[in-house]
């Protein structure tokens, strides 16, 4: 055979095989059998709740109408993360840093947290400048912006991040000098 032929040939496997798995079924971050699971399965509409002590060993998602209610009912901030089924960091970021229990237990505890597939809602992706994901958001009780972090993020930097809002330490200074602090 000539060297265009098998060029030709190993072009088209190439692109078969990348047809295959783009359109192959991927990771469901939003199963009701998973309990790390990364979003509701419910509709815009539900009612937002709080976990239950069988539901304590996982993060509870609300959607976000219902959850951004439920944060000004509750006076907790909100803990808003943006996904998709189809991102490599989300996965790692629900497999790495979601699944750690100081994580899950001070999410519960202290934050309304929010799952937003980017894919399902492109339009309030837009309306937060969702550029890349993962994209997590860190806001007041009332829906006030206190800052975001684009990218993966490990357990022990995210953990320090969520104590850095929680505590209100982000009013009087900024992460650097909480690090810093925490430190001495």
């Amino acid at each position: 055979m000539r060297k265009e032929n098998i060029l030709v040939m190993v072009l088209v496997v190439l692109i078969l095989g990348g047809i295959y798995f783009y359109k192959r079924p991927g990771l469901n971050v939003e199963s009701k059998t998973d309990q790390a699971s990364l979003g509701p399965n419910a509709a815009e509409n539900q009612t937002a709740q709080r976990p239950s002590a069988a539901a304590s060993m996982s993060i509870f998602w609300n959607d976000y109408t219902p959850g951004m209610a439920l944060a000004g009912k509750e006076d907790k901030n909100i803990f808003l993360y943006f996904h998709a089924a189809w991102c490599g960091y989300c996965t790692k970021l629900k497999k790495e840093t979601f699944t750690d229990d100081r994580i899950k237990t001070y999410l519960n505890d202290h934050f309304v947290s929010i799952a937003v597939d980017t894919d399902k809602r492109e339009k309030l992706s837009r309306q937060w400048g969702v550029r890349g994901l993962p994209t997590l958001w860190f806001l007041e009780p009332d829906g006030t912006k206190i800052n975001s972090l684009p990218g993966f993020v490990n357990a022990d930097q995210l953990l320090s991040i969520l104590q850095y809002i929680h505590t209100q330490s982000y009013k009087t200074m900024n992460y650097q000098e909480y690090v810093q602090q925490k430190k001495l």
